[in-house]
C-alpha cells in the first residue's frame, strides 16, 4: 500500500469515567489518538452484504498498526496501553462511527483495517 493514501485525519476515541459536577462519576468518550488513515465506502459485494444488514453506512478505515497499537488507557503515565478495540470508537469528519470490525491484514504488523458504522445523522459532534 502507497503510504500516500493515509491522507485523512481520523480521531480515536475511548470511553472513560469522569468526575462529573457534584462528584458524581459518569463515562463519556475522549480523544485518544489522531491517526492518519486510508478512507473507502464498501463496494461491491461488501456493500450488498452490509446492506442485507441495515449497515450500508459501513465505512472502511485502513491505518498503520503502530499507530494504534499503544494507546494509553487513561490520563495517568502508569495506567497501560492497549490496542484499539471495538469498544472504543473513530470520528471522521465531525461524524461518529462505533467499531465493528478490526483486522490486522495478513498478520504483518504493518496496516490495520477496521470496519466502522456511521451512527444516525443527528448524532455529530
Amino acid at each position: 500500500m502507497n503510504p500516500g493514501e493515509l491522507r485523512h485525519r481520523v480521531i480515536i476515541q475511548r470511553l472513560k469515567k469522569v468526575a462529573g459536577p457534584n462528584l458524581a462519576i459518569k463515562t463519556e468518550y475522549q480523544d485518544v489518538k489522531t491517526v492518519w488513515a486510508k478512507v473507502n465506502n464498501l463496494h461491491g459485494k461488501e456493500y450488498w452484504t452490509a446492506k442485507e444488514y441495515a449497515a450500508e453506512n459501513t465505512v472502511e478505515f485502513i491505518v498503520r498498526y503502530s499507530s494504534v497499537k499503544n494507546i494509553p488507557v487513561n490520563d495517568k503515565p502508569d495506567s497501560g496501553k492497549r490496542e484499539i478495540s471495538v469498544k472504543d470508537r473513530l470520528v471522521f469528519r465531525g461524524q461518529i462511527y462505533n467499531i465493528t470490525s478490526i483486522d490486522n491484514i495478513l498478520y504483518r504488523n504493518e496496516y490495520v483495517k477496521i470496519k466502522a458504522v456511521a451512527l444516525e445523522l443527528g448524532e455529530k459532534i
